[in-house]
């Protein structure tokens, strides 16, 4: 599963696999040699992305009998998880240049919500009037993107939603594709700091990738494959995702034209 990828792209991810621990957070430099980590006791690691400093943020489950999962940042040989004040459990799933990190947590009854951790602060970001909130990245001009649910009159959650949350302002972005049908939706999981987009829809059973550009929606077919996710992109508009091809799921690259 490949999550994001840095100016010089390298790509952070989590790879799957039957042992304990379930999954290893794995780092794939642009020589294509791949380094894995677990943290510390944990059950499971993955990485969701790499600033261009070479700090990594990811998330790990504990080896507790309830699994609880714990963000964390990986700087060098220094590790710092991070728990946001009060929850249940915690995600970190993007990281900028000045190190501003986005994630979500969810408490007790399950509700999930995003924050920025800015110099120690934790800030709420919550899409108003939604029952869910994932923040998923933040440029490095702090242009923070992810997606939202509405709870439905049934007290379900409804069809996620794409959004964009800049200078205080929220606003929704879908890929037209993707609003379609009841059970479809659109999910954002990065932008840089030109302001493109990767992410994916759901249609008819599947996520299909796309990169939104200069107010234009394109999918990015990969070779091959039945559905697929476009996670990550950086300044030079290279691409990271995952796709099921050939019976299994891989993680690939693509520069779109």
């Amino acid at each position: 599963m490949a999550s994001g990828i840095n100016r010089w792209n390298v790509v952070a991810g989590q790879t799957a696999q039957d042992a304990t621990p379930t999954s290893k957070g794995f780092i794939r430099y642009s020589d294509g040699s791949i380094k894995t980590y677990v943290y510390p006791s944990s059950v499971w690691t993955g990485f969701s992305r790499r600033n261009s400093q070479g700090v990594t943020v990811g998330s790990y489950g504990d080896s507790s009998n309830a699994v609880k999962i714990h963000g964390f940042v990986l700087s060098g040989s220094k590790t710092a998880a991070v728990n946001y004040p009060g929850a249940r459990d915690t995600w970190l799933t993007g990281i900028n240049y000045w190190g501003s990190i986005v994630g979500y947590h969810d408490d007790s009854t399950q509700k999930i919500d995003g924050f920025e951790l800015k110099n120690g602060t934790f800030t709420r970001i919550h899409y108003p009037g939604s029952g869910r909130t994932q923040a998923e990245s933040i440029s490095d001009t702090a242009v923070i993107v992810g997606f939202y649910q509405n709870t439905l009159p049934i007290g379900a959650l409804g069809d996620p939603h794409g959004f964009v949350f800049a200078k205080g302002t929220y606003k929704t972005l879908d890929n037209p594709k993707g609003a379609l049908h009841f059970a479809h939706g659109t999910r954002l999981f990065d932008i840089n700091a030109a302001g493109a987009i990767v992410g994916s829809y759901h249609l008819n059973g599947n996520d299909y990738s796309f990169l939104y550009s200069n107010g234009t929606f394109k999918d990015i077919k990969v070779p091959n494959a039945s559905t697929s996710t476009a996670n990550g992109i950086n300044g030079y508009g290279y691409i990271t995702g995952e796709a099921f091809t050939n019976g299994g799921w891989v993680g690939y690259v693509a520069k779109c034209q």
